[in-house]
């Protein structure tokens, strides 16, 4: 995909998504992980996932998907994982994330060539910087 296209379909992402209100099983990184991958032409298991509206059931969702964890989720597509300092726009990113006393991986979307990011912060999906980010994936 080339660098241009890479930037449209993650414009599409934040124009759905920048600012707003965080809620589980309708607006939360898991949600903005599939749909930025949808943007970007693949096809997701977004549909299969059971409806959830707390952290306990996102985890649930995540056991009934095959997955232990958001990298897992991620990794089923088969994107190589790359240092997150190599980040292009539109790759997804890994970093700190929950609320529960078991953290994990929360999930968002390279905006600029290892900058910036968009995920959910303070309740809503707003850009950060990508320093915090432990995982990376190259969406190709």
């Amino acid at each position: 995909m080339k660098l241009l296209e890479r930037v449209q379909n993650t414009q599409k992402t934040i124009d759905e998504f920048y600012g707003q209100p965080f809620s589980w099983g309708s607006a939360d990184c898991a949600i903005l992980a599939a749909r930025h991958l949808e943007n970007m032409g693949f096809e997701t298991v977004r549909e299969k996932a059971r409806n959830y509206t707390t952290e306990i059931g996102a985890r649930r969702a995540m056991t009934a998907l095959g997955c232990a964890s958001m990298e897992d989720f991620v990794d089923q597509y088969g994107f190589a994982r790359i240092p997150p300092a190599s980040a292009l726009p539109g790759d997804l990113v890994g970093f700190p994330g929950g609320e529960d006393e078991r953290p994990w991986t929360a999930l968002g979307v390279m905006v600029d060539s290892g900058e910036h990011l968009i995920g959910f912060a303070n309740g809503e999906v707003m850009r950060g910087p990508s320093h915090v980010c432990t995982v990376a994936w190259r969406v190709a």
